[in-house]
């Protein structure tokens, strides 16, 4: 370990629970598995959210998910962004 520290902080909660967004670094995780998760999440929360992918694609992808039907509690967009992050994680084991 070179002493540089680790960000595991990848998540922000807008404050008035209009959005969550995630920091993914796209040199971990493709720009095609990034899509992969965000559109299992779009079907797992039955079109209920919209999605924005945004970002330098060698720097960092930001993929924020915006309730449609207004504001949302800090425990559900957190249950979104973790859903994500696993979504992520098992989507680049399949490839």
């Amino acid at each position: 370990m070179t002493g540089d520290k680790i960000d595991t902080d990848n998540i922000y909660v807008n404050e008035e629970g209009m959005f969550v967004s995630i920091r993914v670094n796209p040199k971990l995780y493709k720009k095609h598995i990034i899509m992969r998760a965000a559109d299992d999440i779009l079907h797992k929360e039955k079109n209920k959210i919209d999605v924005i992918v945004n970002g330098d694609p060698e720097v960092e992808i930001i993929v924020k998910f915006i309730p449609k039907e207004g504001r949302k509690s800090k425990e559900e967009l957190l249950r979104i962004a973790y859903s994500f992050n696993s979504l992520l994680v098992t989507t680049f084991g399949k490839g």
